[in-house]
């Protein structure tokens, strides 16, 4: 901040009172700073030093050789989990790590006691798959088994060539399950 250039005309002149002020403006940049970083901390999605403090009022354990990011996530997991656990709940758990919600759906099987986390619209490999076993298995219902199902998006493919035209033909790959 300059702040000298708040102050009337003969201060401007003055070599102790420029230093003066330009120190003084120094320290209030740095005290905006820190209070700006210490507003992020706030809220998880942009807490970083505080980070900590986010995943000890969530009983999990603090790691600091994980990325921000997966810590973040684990942490929102843990705090969308709270309350009676619903398929809605376990979707939004699920979702946190990326997804969009329309792109996770639980599937109740009552009669098995067991259900399907199906992930649906995928175009690569679903990175973090260990994480999010994990937050599910910790909100969970402890006699309900489960496993995810991911759905691949439909691939669009050039099939034929002929006289100019394209036919453009969409092939659906099944869903894949995993154990």
């Amino acid at each position: 901040m300059n702040l000298i250039e708040r102050l009337p005309e003969y201060y401007r002149k003055s070599p102790p009172v420029c230093e003066l002020e330009r120190v003084l403006g120094l320290s209030a940049g740095e005290l905006l700073d820190d209070r700006d970083d210490v507003l992020a901390q706030l809220w998880v999605e942009t807490a970083t030093w505080g980070l900590a403090r986010w995943e000890a009022w969530c009983g999990l354990a603090t790691d600091r050789t994980k990325p921000t990011g997966w810590r973040r996530q684990r942490v929102l997991a843990r705090l969308r989990g709270q309350g009676t656990t619903t398929a809605g709940v376990i979707a939004g758990v699920v979702a946190s790590f990326g997804f969009a919600p329309g792109q996770v759906q639980v599937v109740e099987l009552p009669g098995e006691s067991r259900f399907q986390v199906v992930i649906s619209g995928l175009t690569d490999a679903v990175s973090g798959r260990e994480q999010m076993q994990a937050a599910v298995d910790e909100i969970k219902p402890g006699h309900l088994a489960w496993y995810f199902v991911l759905e691949l998006a439909p691939v669009q493919t050039q099939a034929h060539a002929a006289f100019g035209a394209w036919t453009i033909q969409e092939y659906t790959i099944p869903a894949m399950q995993e154990d």
